[in-house]
């Protein structure tokens, strides 16, 4: 609007405006966001001055000195914290102070404005917001599985009273963004930090897909990058607002679009949860306590001792060595007594002792009364997921989080922690459909993230995933047998070079000659001809269609294949 300015009137005008402009903070802390706010306004300012004093026809009136009208006074900050709102006021003083200087304003440094009506100590989450034409900062954040622990449960119980359509594990800056989405004026602005968890899944729901729903546009955004504070995490950059966007930015880069996962191309947000994917695939037990675990001596020594001990002593996986190990293989163990009565522990002497001794006073102190009463048993024991895999041979899993994400086979005298996802089936044709480009594209738009990995989901991934429905028997077989071909080449190098999956992976998925490569290729041609689609379409747009009819199909009443066979009934 400065730059078609066309005369000394509008850009006094424009300069009206900006002297009622306000923005706001609503986490602001120590007032970094105000200072870089205060001085983008005030450059703002002195180019709408500067473009006046170009077009003056008098020369008496030029040069008579720089003086700014846009003052602290326009800028507003909340936070819980009484030191931080003091450092807060002093950092928009020096941002004047730095402003003056910088720009050659002759506007005044002292007196100090008083800002204690502007920068309050107050929660955002249960205080009116200042009107404001921005609402802009970095909500705290905290993954919704540690609110209690960090805030305590009277006050998350608030929270959720506040904000009963999300009371979900969500991020905890999420809710920031429901409310500067609530707060924006028709013609306001909105940009937020958050961890990048926002993109996906649940956190997603509650503030993305909730601006959107409301009338807000996201028009720049960055998807992910490094957080440059003490935090060890990766955080997005969301801008929007309520006017549609004139054109888009995401990353740096000019795109048609941007989505509520802060892509660019097909919005999956939309895709249904599928009834016959549910029950196949879960996340494994979580013991809750440290005195399970055993030391690989000792537990190797007791079932030497007592052959009855090797039905509670188990080799325990973790995310970290089915991606790093060759075959996965755990080199953990820890006692597991799954459903067993407290009587019926007691007879594994040993183990039950150590249990005893060191899980019992943890659970005691535990506030979960399950946890009190069954403190002998692993918190989370899955017995939906230990019913799924109890006739199978094996089956597969794959770490909750990994750079590859891809399944491998479990055995079955492993247990399965909290960091894998297991699918409970032993055919390979279904480990050949969650092998394929075609899943692992539908992977990485639904994926969750933590840092820069992948955070495999067993809801917002396979159970929205659809898979083929009409499948000729010699086709299911051939994908069978090239995922056969593979695995076996992925066992054999991982054997004889002592590497993981994720060391296979790295050296060679990225090498189109490489034999990983081509035996993906080869897989990858059988289950396009099985989804009867063609390489070069729009593969994501294409699986967000199937799951849509196949979600239709359900919501009638009719039956659809889901991960199995689609020939056996």
């Amino acid at each position: 609007r400065i730059a078609q300015a066309g005369s000394i009137a509008e850009l006094e005008g424009l300069r009206q405006a900006l002297m009622q402009y306000r923005l706001c903070d609503p986490a602001c802390g120590s007032g970094n966001f105000l200072y870089t706010g205060y001085n983008a306004v005030k450059d703002l300012e002195v180019s709408i001055l500067r473009r006046i004093d170009e077009r003056r026809t008098s020369e008496a009136k030029k040069d008579q000195g720089v003086l700014g009208l846009v003052t602290p006074l326009q800028f507003f900050g909340m936070d819980t914290s009484p030191f931080a709102v003091e450092l807060a006021r002093v950092t928009l003083m020096i941002a004047r102070k730095v402003a003056n200087d910088r720009l050659g304003l002759t506007e005044r440094d002292l007196p100090l404005d008083n800002l204690d009506n502007n920068i309050r100590v107050a929660d955002a989450l249960f205080t009116p917001w200042p009107e404001a034409d921005a609402y802009v900062g970095n909500p705290p954040f905290l993954g919704g599985k540690h609110m209690r622990y960090n805030l305590g449960d009277e006050y998350v119980e608030r929270v959720f009273q506040r904000f009963p359509e999300v009371r979900d594990s969500v991020d905890f800056c999420t809710y920031w963004f429901r409310l500067a989405q609530e707060n924006l004026k028709t013609d306001g602005r909105a940009g937020l930090v958050a961890t990048n968890s926002i993109r996906h899944g649940k956190s997603r729901r509650a503030s993305l897909d909730y601006i959107r729903d409301n009338g807000g546009h996201i028009h720049s955004a960055i998807s992910s990058q490094s957080w440059s504070g003490e935090a060890n995490v990766h955080v997005s950059i969301v801008n929007w607002s309520q006017e549609a966007a004139g054109g888009y930015r995401l990353d740096g880069v000019e795109v048609p679009t941007i989505n509520t996962n802060l892509c660019s191309t097909v919005d999956v947000s939309d895709a249904k949860a599928l009834v016959s994917n549910k029950a196949n695939c879960f996340q494994g037990v979580k013991p809750v306590g440290t005195g399970f675990n055993v030391d690989p001596d000792i537990a190797r020594s007791w079932c030497l001792e007592d052959s009855r001990y090797v039905e509670v002593v188990r080799l325990f996986s973790m995310g970290t060595n089915l991606a790093r190990n060759p075959l996965g293989k755990p080199d953990r163990w820890i006692i597991d007594f799954n459903n067993r009565t407290l009587e019926e522990s007691e007879i594994y002497e040993k183990p039950f002792q150590q249990v005893k001794n060191l899980v019992k006073p943890q659970r005691i102190a535990s506030r979960d009364q399950r946890a009190q009463a069954y403190w002998w048993r692993h918190e989370r024991s899955r017995p939906e997921m230990r019913a799924a895999i109890e006739p199978l041979a094996s089956f597969f899993a794959v770490p909750r989080v990994s750079k590859w994400a891809f399944f491998i086979h479990f055995q079955k005298d492993w247990l399965p922690g909290e960091k894998n996802v297991v699918l409970a089936t032993d055919d390979v044709y279904i480990l050949a459909l969650l092998t394929s480009s075609v899943h692992r594209t539908w992977m990485h738009a639904q994926k969750g993230t933590l840092k820069a990995d992948i955070a495999y989901t067993h809801d917002t991934i396979f159970e929205t995933f659809p898979f083929p429905q009409i499948v000729a028997p010699e086709l299911v077989q051939q994908i069978r047998e090239a995922m056969i071909t593979l695995n076996d080449y992925r066992n054999e190098v991982m054997l004889a070079r002592s590497w993981g999956i994720t060391d296979l992976y790295n050296a060679y998925f990225h090498e189109p000659a490489s034999q990983l490569a081509k035996l993906h290729q080869g897989l990858d041609a059988l289950v396009f001809k099985a989804y009867g689609w063609k390489a070069s379409e729009d593969i994501l747009s294409k699986i967000l269609d199937l799951n849509l009819e196949l979600a239709e199909l359900e919501a009638a009443g009719q039956g659809i294949v889901g991960p199995w066979d689609p020939n056996i009934n």
